[in-house]
Formats: C-alpha cells, sequence, structure tokens
C-alpha cells in the first residue's frame, strides 16, 4: 500500500502540467449539463415510483381533479359583531375575484359568492347569497337577511364559516402541478402583494394565510433567501479564518478554488442525472464548503511542514501525497459510505442527495491528492508568519522535536497539541471512566430519540406562517384534511340507499374524534336538497331512501343553476370523496390517530371499500420513512465505516478505539436534544449522516500518523506527541473552522436548518474532544507499560524544569540589560 501511495505521488509531480490541463478541462465541460438541472419541492417528489401512498394520491387526482387549496382565514375587527358588515364583505368578494382572476387558481369558495339551496314557493332554488355585493351599502338590512340564512346553511357552518360568525374562510382550489412549485410562489407572493396594495391589514383585519401553496412559496423562499447569504458567510468566514491561521492570500485561496471546482463537477453530475434542486439536496453546498475546508487544511499544514523542513515544492508536494493519500482517502470514503447509507431510506430526494453528496468527498479526494498537490508544487514560498514554527521531520527524534519546538515562538496551538498528551496521560483512567459513562448514557439515550417532521417545527414560533396554522388549527380544525376515497364497487353505486346510509355512519364515527372536523362529502348535499324540496323543513334533512330518488335529487340540483358542480366529490357515479379536517399535531399524535382510523374501518367498516389518503397521509409516510430511514442508515454508516477502519489501521483493536470517539458523539447529541423535547426531522437525520462521515475524519488522520510512528519504533508517548505535533494541529484547525462554519447557521429562518447548525457544532466540538483527550488516553491504557509512563513523566519534569530555568535566565539577562 506505502509503494502505491508513492508511485501516485511521484506521479502527481511528474505530470503536474497534464493534470492541470485535464481539472481545467473538466471544469470547462461542466456547465454543459446546467440545462437540464430544475427546481422541484413538491409533496409526491418525496416519492419513489410505486409507493403505495403515491398511487392513492394519484387516484386522488386523476378522479377529483386539483387536491391542494390556498386558504385564506378573515376574523371580525374588534369593533365588529361578526364577519357579516359592509367592510368585510367587500373586502372577501375583493379577495375572492382576485383568486378567481388568477392563472393558477381553478375554483374559489367564499362567503361573498356562497350559493345557498333552498324552497322558493315550492320550487327548489340556488340563489348567491349575495347577489350584487356592491348594493351593501345602501341595503343593510341584505346583511341581516344573509346572518339569518347562513345560521341554518349545515353546508357552510364549521367549514366556510365558523358557528359564531367571528371567522370566515376563502378557499381557492390551485393549479396541481406534480414536480412544480414555482406557480405555488407567483400565486403566494401575488397574493400577499395585493393584501399590502389594498392596504386591509391598515383597516384593522387579520388576514391569515395557509394551505400547501402557502407552505410551499414559505419553504421555497425562505431556502433560497438562507442559502443566499448563509453558504457565502460561511465561506467567508471560513476564508478568514484561513487567513488568520496561514497569514496568506495564496493559502487562503486554496480551499476555494476546490470548493468552486467541486460544486462545478457535483452540480454537473447532478444535472447529467436529471436530479431536480430540492429542499434536501440544498445541504449540498455548506457539506462541500466544510469538507473541502477540512481536507485542505490538512494538506496544506503537511505541505508547509515539509517546506519549513527544507524540502523543495516539488518534494514538499509529492511528500504530502505519500504521507496523507491513504488518511484522505479512507477519511472521504468514510464520509461517503455516511452519505451513501441514506440511500435506505425510502424518500426519493434523500436517495438522490445521498448520490451526490457520496460522490462530493470522492472528487475532493481526487482534487486534493491530484490538482491541489500539483498547484503547490509550483508554490516557491511559504507564509511569512510561519516561518518561525518549527515542526517535525520525519527522521527526527521526538525529544529533537519538542527541543526545537520550545526554541519556536509559542502560540496558542502549539501549547495544546505539546500538553495535551501528557494530560492524558496523567488522567488516562478518569478520562476513560468518563467515556465509557457517556458512552452508555449516549446508547440508552438513543432509545428516546423521536422523529416528528411536523410542518410547524420547520417556522419558528414567531414567524407569521407559524403563527397563521395555529390560527386554522383553533378555528377551523387545521389546514391538512384526511382524504377518504369510498368504491361503491358499481356504476351508479353512489346512488345506493344502503351504501349511502353506510357513509353517513361512517362521518358520524369520524366526528366521534376530537382531532377531527366536520367532513364533507356528496351525502350531505343529498340531505340538503332534500330538505329544500320539502319546504326547507328540517325533519327532511335525510338521506333519499331509492336509487330513483336519489337520481332525482342531483338532477334537480343540476337544473337550478348552481355556479359549481358536484365533481370534486364524486366521479363516475361509482366513487365519492370524504374530506375531513384534521388538526396539525406533532407526527407521533397523528400516526397515532391513523392507526386508530385504520383500526376502526377495519372493525365497523369491512364492508366498504375505503382507501385513505391526502397530505395528511403523505406526510405522515415521509415521518414513517425518515424514522425508519435514520436509524437504518445510521446503523449501516457505523459497521460499514467500522469495517473501513479496521481495513485501514489492519487492527480490530486501533479499528475500535479510532471509531468510538467519533460515533459517541454523534449518539450524545441526538440523546441531549431528546431530553431537551426536540424532535429529529428530515433536516438532523442528513446532519447524522453528515457529521458522522465528518467526525471520523480527524480519528483517522490522528491515529494513522500514530500507528506510523509506532512502526518506525517511538514508544507510546512519543508516537502520540508527534501525531498531536503534525495531524492534531490540523485536526484542530478544522474543528475550528467547520464549528464555526455551522455555527452561521443558526442565523437561519428555518428551525430545522437552526438545529442542523446547532447540532453539527455540537457534534463537532465534541469529536474533536473525543480524538484529542478520549482517544490518547484509550492508546495510553491500551498500549501503554509502567515503564514508558515513567520514562514520559521524567522527560516531561525535565523538559518543565529546564523551561522554568531558561525563562529565569531570560529574565534575569533582560533585568541586566535594562541596568
Amino acid at each position: 500500500m506505502n509503494r502505491f501511495s508513492l508511485i501516485w505521488a511521484s506521479w502527481v509531480v511528474k505530470y503536474r502540467f497534464a493534470i492541470l490541463l485535464i481539472t481545467a478541462l473538466l471544469v470547462a465541460l461542466a456547465p454543459l449539463s446546467f440545462n437540464r438541472l430544475y427546481h422541484d419541492n413538491s409533496n409526491e417528489s418525496y416519492f419513489v415510483e410505486n409507493d403505495p401512498n403515491l398511487v392513492s394520491f394519484n387516484k386522488l387526482v386523476d378522479r377529483f381533479g386539483d387536491p391542494e387549496y390556498l386558504i385564506l382565514g378573515i376574523e371580525a375587527r374588534e369593533q365588529d359583531e361578526d364577519v357579516f358588515n359592509v367592510e368585510t364583505i367587500q373586502m372577501v368578494h375583493a379577495l375572492t375575484e382576485f383568486l378567481e382572476d388568477h392563472r393558477h387558481v381553478t375554483q374559489v369558495r367564499s362567503l361573498s359568492k356562497y350559493q345557498y339551496t333552498h324552497d322558493d314557493n315550492g320550487m327548489m332554488a340556488t340563489d348567491d347569497l349575495f347577489e350584487y355585493v356592491e348594493d351593501l351599502a345602501e341595503e343593510p338590512e341584505l346583511l341581516a337577511d344573509a346572518r339569518e340564512i347562513m345560521a341554518g346553511e349545515k353546508l357552510a357552518l364549521d367549514l366556510l364559516l365558523t358557528s359564531d360568525f367571528k371567522h370566515t374562510q376563502v378557499m381557492a382550489r390551485t393549479t396541481y402541478r406534480p414536480g412544480e412549485n414555482a406557480h405555488n410562489v407567483e400565486l403566494t407572493q401575488e397574493l400577499r402583494n395585493f393584501v399590502d396594495a389594498q392596504g386591509y391589514r391598515d383597516q384593522g383585519f387579520n388576514i391569515h394565510m395557509s394551505g400547501m401553496p402557502v407552505i410551499g412559496e414559505r419553504f421555497e423562499t425562505l431556502t433560497q433567501t438562507d442559502m443566499a447569504w448563509i453558504n457565502p458567510t460561511m465561506g467567508i468566514i471560513m476564508v478568514v479564518i484561513l487567513f488568520i491561521i496561514f497569514r496568506s492570500f495564496f493559502a487562503m485561496s486554496i480551499p476555494l478554488v476546490v470548493i468552486l471546482m467541486t460544486m462545478l463537477l457535483v452540480t454537473s453530475i447532478q444535472g447529467w442525472l436529471k436530479f431536480p434542486f430540492t429542499a434536501v439536496n440544498s445541504a449540498l453546498i455548506p457539506t462541500v464548503i466544510i469538507l473541502s475546508i477540512g481536507t485542505c487544511v490538512h494538506v496544506l499544514v503537511e505541505f508547509f511542514q515539509f517546506r519549513y523542513s527544507g524540502k523543495t515544492p516539488k518534494e514538499a508536494a509529492q511528500g504530502t501525497v505519500n504521507d496523507l493519500f491513504y488518511a484522505v482517502l479512507f477519511t472521504c470514503v468514510t464520509t461517503a459510505l455516511g452519505f451513501i447509507a441514506l440511500s435506505v431510506t425510502e424518500l426519493k430526494p434523500v436517495r438522490e442527495f445521498a448520490l451526490l453528496a457520496a460522490i462530493s468527498p470522492l472528487i475532493i479526494f481526487s482534487l486534493a491528492m491530484s490538482t491541489l498537490p500539483a498547484i503547490l508544487s509550483f508554490v516557491p514560498w511559504v507564509p511569512r508568519s510561519q516561518k518561525n514554527r518549527i515542526t517535525a521531520d520525519k527522521s527526527q527524534t521526538v525529544e529533537t522535536i519538542l527541543t526545537r519546538e520550545q526554541g519556536a515562538k509559542e502560540t496558542p496551538m502549539l501549547w495544546l497539541t505539546h500538553h495535551i498528551p501528557f494530560f492524558t496521560l496523567k488522567h488516562r483512567r478518569w478520562i476513560a471512566a468518563v467515556g465509557a459513562l457517556i458512552t452508555l448514557f449516549s446508547l440508552y439515550s438513543v432509545s428516546h430519540i423521536r422523529v416528528d417532521a411536523n410542518v410547524v417545527n420547520y417556522f419558528k414560533k414567531d414567524s407569521w406562517i407559524n403563527k397563521d396554522l395555529f390560527y386554522f388549527n383553533d378555528n377551523f380544525k387545521g389546514i391538512s384534511n384526511l382524504e377518504v376515497i369510498v368504491d361503491t364497487g358499481e356504476e351508479g353505486g353512489i346512488k345506493d340507499p344502503v351504501i349511502l346510509q353506510r357513509v353517513d355512519a361512517l362521518q358520524s364515527w369520524f366526528t366521534s374524534f376530537k382531532e377531527t372536523g366536520k367532513p364533507t362529502s356528496v351525502v350531505d348535499f343529498y340531505k340538503q336538497i332534500n330538505q329544500s324540496l320539502n319546504e326547507d323543513n328540517t325533519d327532511f334533512y335525510r338521506l333519499p331512501s331509492s336509487r330513483e330518488m336519489a337520481a332525482q335529487f342531483l338532477l334537480v340540483y343540476e337544473s337550478t343553476g348552481p355556479d359549481e358542480d358536484l365533481t370534486d366529490l364524486l366521479f363516475e357515479d361509482r366513487y365519492m370523496r370524504i374530506r375531513i379536517p384534521i388538526v396539525n399535531m406533532d407526527e407521533t399524535a397523528t400516526t397515532h390517530l391513523i392507526n386508530d382510523f385504520t383500526e376502526g374501518l377495519g372493525r365497523n367498516f369491512a364492508d366498504l371499500d375505503l382507501e385513505l389518503t391526502g397530505n395528511l397521509i403523505m406526510n405522515n409516510a415521509q415521518n414513517r420513512y425518515v424514522n425508519n430511514g435514520m436509524f437504518r442508515s445510521f446503523g449501516i454508516a457505523i459497521i460499514t465505516i467500522g469495517v473501513c477502519f479496521i481495513f485501514l489501521f489492519r487492527s480490530f483493536k486501533y479499528g475500535i478505539i479510532a471509531l468510538a470517539p467519533s460515533i459517541v458523539p454523534v449518539l450524545l447529541t441526538g440523546g441531549l436534544v431528546s431530553y431537551a423535547g426536540i424532535a429529529m426531522d428530515l433536516g438532523t437525520m442528513i446532519v447524522g449522516a453528515m457529521t458522522i462521515g465528518i467526525a471520523v475524519d480527524d480519528a483517522i488522520h490522528l491515529m494513522s500518523r500514530y500507528l506510523l510512528m509506532r512502526r518506525r519504533g517511538f514508544n507510546v508517548y512519543e508516537a502520540i506527541q508527534f501525531a498531536m505535533n503534525s495531524s492534531g494541529r490540523a485536526v484542530v484547525l478544522t474543528s475550528i473552522i467547520l464549528v464555526t462554519g455551522f455555527s452561521v447557521m443558526l442565523l437561519g429562518s428555518f428551525v430545522s436548518y437552526i438545529y442542523v447548525g446547532l447540532f453539527s457544532a455540537m457534534i463537532m466540538v465534541m469529536a474533536l474532544i473525543g480524538d484529542i483527550i478520549v482517544m490518547p488516553a484509550l492508546l495510553f491504557l491500551v498500549d501503554g507499560d509502567e515503564k514508558t509512563f515513567e520514562s514520559a513523566m521524567d522527560s516531561r519534569d525535565l523538559s518543565v524544569k529546564k523551561t522554568v530555568l531558561e525563562k529565569k535566565s531570560q529574565k534575569s539577562q533582560r533585568k541586566l540589560a535594562a541596568e
């Protein structure tokens, strides 16, 4: 293996011109596939083809048309008795007209265009509640009439209008376009602009907005807004840190070049694969930034160490590739495995992200071990501020290294890496004991992790979208509907009195749950028509008693000329649709409710052919897939990365020692947030895969350098000291960069995005502690002996005494010079 890395390093330096030319050519050709890229944040895009939930949802769309609604909630002003006043109805009418004229709206239901069916001198009639809204100011008695009419409208109460008349809804049925979200963005933003332009809120009106189109717009708009400034800010902060570390514009710019080349190549592959841009794979950008900078720091530190020791640029570049080849290879491979483990989930965008994210570190490896050293081989200078930082030549002993470093200018980094090995040696048993307790707690706490992809959790509590979601929850039983498709089994089955009676019983059964709102189906229209045909006598608010009567009811209703038909409730005289509002709940409660529905339907309505679908079922399925996928992907990632560790270090012992400090921080973070009452979601699922791959990188570098020095005959303390003075510095620097970069995400608009940054930063900090504190302590316990420890203690005491004497001597010399 070492021979191959040496050959590769020689090949990179020898053919450096060709490597740079090929890289430039690939980057130049990358944009050729960009015309295949598109955005897709639709609900359906999360499901793989032939998923049973997607199949059911597609049946709903095919049979009953557009399934999504944009909803406006309007509440009575403080000075108004209810919504039945001139200004409110005129505003509702203006909003209704705006939506009816909009290119992305197919149907609007509102109070200003409501039609009621009633008896008119022995004839059934369907009339407008307000024939001319413009006349209301001059004829206020029309409002009193409307209030009286709506008091008996069972089709509208608790659906379009609350029973106290304090709240009303405008429901706009929107164009359904699978795989698209741009029309939802346009509709929502244009509606908000219209509301602002009319100054309704200045008039004292509280207008609430929600529904799947609004949520889709918020996701896309906020995602683009965050990505537009968070990613550049993250990059700028990291670059500034790089400049502070190396004091070199060249060293600062190298990671930027690698980031840009990686993003171009990954995006090109995304285009050729025809993968859309989604809210999930938007995480690719920070992932590439973090991975690229982390890898580049290791390469730069190693290259400059060779340069400080007197090597030429070509020799330093070759030595860097030779020393880091397998460490970088396995860090990138393990990171790729952490991502590819996500592909076990049944969510399509996550699978696509898993593949692209797994490709990214492999591209970074190729660039870091070919293009980057080829560039560095032409660099004749070293950062001026680093020239006094003497570091280890590979042929030197640890004593020589430490002696030379004591002569160098001490910095916090030098102090840290110099003192950590002795600290871990002295407290190795306590460190190991604390580490074991934390590990046990982490394993226990994993069982308490809960997954909740509820849309409410994605937005900040003080955001208007979140407040409006709760408004609809409190007044109209939420915005999500459970859609129940009833297959009567025959054409004309929707007129069968027996089936209608069973569907009526089914609707009554659904209302027995406190989480459900008022169901709506053709059954309610049958009852209303029957009452209208019998002089509005409420005793006749019941279903037809024969097929003929049912057919006649529908025919008479159609002859009255209503503005809207019943096509969104009926299909081919065979299928019926029941729409049941469900309050917004966390996904655990929603799952329990759906399970109760399923069990109850099987027990009480087995004679009916029923199919549950709708956005509620789709969202719940997503949550279930996230839940199952998170634990499976994490388990697969641990096993595969563990195997890689054992193969890399050629030892089960060292593989486990390196793996534990990297895995435990992920488990511990999950446990801590679960005890804090924070639920996992799709974003945190990706964090787990991302951080487990990144966290093991530092362990690989430190363990690789430790074993290298052990093979050269160094004892445990010397090998750990050398690993800390070489790779340890890069590990600390990359951790500082990673934590800083992730912390920028705390300023995001999405709660989930904020948690991604918080959890990632926590994991990186704990992984750093595990790598530079816990792992050396374990190595001292496993590989050390008393003789080595005594020698290290004596050497340390001698070094400390020497340092004290030198400082006293320097102080005396300064005092004499002053005199």
